[in-house]
C-alpha cells in the first residue's frame, strides 16, 4: 500500500509541474492560432488533472 501511495504522489508531483508549464504555455499561445487554442484546451485539462491528483495525496 505504501508503494502505491508513493507512486500516486510522484504522478501528482509530475502533474503539478506540467500544470505550471501549461499555465506558461497557455499564456504564450492563447490566441495565436487554432492550434494554439487546441493547445490551451489540452493544457487546461492537464491543470485539471493536477488539481484532481492533489485530492489523493
Amino acid at each position: 500500500m505504501g508503494e502505491a501511495v508513493a507512486q500516486i504522489q510522484e504522478v501528482a508531483d509530475h502533474l503539478q509541474t506540467l500544470a505550471v508549464q501549461a499555465d506558461i504555455l497557455s499564456l504564450k499561445y492563447k490566441l495565436e492560432s487554432d492550434r494554439g487554442r487546441e493547445l490551451t484546451c489540452l493544457l487546461r485539462k492537464i491543470k485539471t488533472l493536477s488539481i484532481r491528483a492533489k485530492l489523493y495525496m
